[in-house]
């Protein structure tokens, strides 16, 4: 019979297989020398170990996620800071020493008012969705539909 210390080194090498993406688990643990049922609660503690584990990466995955959101609105903020100067000063471009600072008309884009009074034609017959581009095309040839109209923005784009 292997001696505790000899089952500890085991288990540890079985967790570090698991961690690095072993796929054949299957003889795991059989390799393993002792009692079942020593064998049974060495995987039981490998389990909650990688368990734990599991919801510390799930706690830095959120706030990682956080962070960047974090970091993406303060972006938005700046190139909105940045666009607004420029309009209101009545500047189209801006060419810098490194960049180029041009506000620019976006794609048109569709804006829906209210889905109940576009024609049904504009929906997908398998589930009611709406075909957002055939209404576009359709108010790009035709001017106007109720319920829908071409939304035109701008935005700041910096090469």
């Amino acid at each position: 019979m292997a001696t505790l210390y000899d089952l500890t080194g085991s288990y540890a090498q079985i967790q570090q297989m698991i961690e690095e993406g072993a796929d054949d688990l299957s003889g795991i643990l059989e390799t393993v020398e002792g009692a079942i049922e020593e064998k049974l609660e060495g995987y039981a503690m490998v389990i909650r170990n990688i368990e734990s584990d599991v919801e510390g990466l799930k706690g830095e995955e959120k706030r990682l996620a956080d962070r960047r959101k974090t970091m993406e609105n303060g972006i938005k903020r700046m190139k909105e800071n940045m666009q607004f100067a420029m309009s209101s000063t009545g500047n189209q471009k801006i060419k810098g020493e490194k960049f180029t600072f041009t506000v620019q008309k976006n794609p048109p884009a569709l804006k829906v008012l209210d889905e109940s009074l576009i024609p049904n034609r504009y929906f997908t017959e398998s589930k009611p969705v709406l075909d957002k581009k055939s209404v576009l095309e359709y108010l790009k040839e035709h001017g106007n539909m109720p319920g829908a109209q071409i939304q035109q923005g701008e935005s700041l784009r910096i090469r």
